[in-house]
């Protein structure tokens, strides 16, 4: 068995939270971060469809191109615009603390999901920026990548001492992706958790979506 790196992305204490079996970590078209989500409030305004569905990684073409062009193979919903729920940045339902990133291939985009320890449905924010630049601090996060895609996800509750840390993607299962990170989110500022998605090359069309039971926030890019 492999065993998970432990490394805190937020400025926050932890709860105790169990850290979920490793058979998830890849994120393949098999797994649970494939069902439909289920929660209405998370429309990306630049999006015909908000919700993945289980023959996105099936009938995608895969394709090499890092441009925006890519999209023409991809699923619906894909843009290079900022994606959020309705409500942002309103806080969402309680999500808890986070447990874990993973990361996993799909044909022609890359899935990153964030897992978290409530069943709130959660609102969101996720956008290009110039750099990675934390909440609060100001300062500037080394997070690998090229180009970065902010993720704000709320409610997320302050981790108590006891609390693990929440687990980053093995690093084995960023290698054949344009993924070069995706930390964990842990806790939140504010109530608002944050993580930066790195990305080699240039910026690509991506996608959002919420998964339920257990809740999970899900990043789709494009490759």
């Amino acid at each position: 068995m492999t065993t998970r790196r432990r490394t805190p992305t937020v400025r926050t204490l932890g709860v105790g939270v169990s850290v979920l079996a490793l058979a998830a970590v890849a994120g393949c078209s098999s797994g649970p971060d494939d069902p439909s989500p289920t929660s209405s409030s998370a429309a990306p305004p630049a999006s015909t469809s908000s919700s993945p569905t289980d023959s996105a990684s099936a009938s995608s073409s895969p394709s090499e191109s890092s441009s925006p062009s890519a999209s023409a193979s991809l699923p619906a919903g894909f843009s290079l615009d900022e994606q959020s729920t309705a409500d942002w940045p309103a806080l969402g339902g309680r999500v808890g603390i986070g447990i874990e990133s993973r990361v996993g291939g799909h044909g022609s985009y890359d899935r990153v999901v964030y897992q978290f320890a409530r069943d709130g449905a959660p609102s969101y924010r996720v956008h290009y920026v110039d750099e990675p630049i934390q909440d609060g601090s100001g300062e500037r996060k080394d997070v690998a990548g090229d180009v970065w895609l902010e993720v704000l996800v709320s409610t997320v509750d302050m981790p108590g001492e006891s609390a693990p840390t929440a687990d980053d993607p093995l690093p084995e299962t960023l290698e054949g992706t344009g993924i070069a990170a995706a930390p964990a989110i842990w806790g939140g500022f504010e109530g608002v958790g944050q993580s930066f998605i790195g990305l080699t090359g240039g910026q690509r069309p991506f996608k959002v979506s919420v998964l339920s039971n257990p809740t999970r926030l899900v990043v789709d890019v494009a490759r």
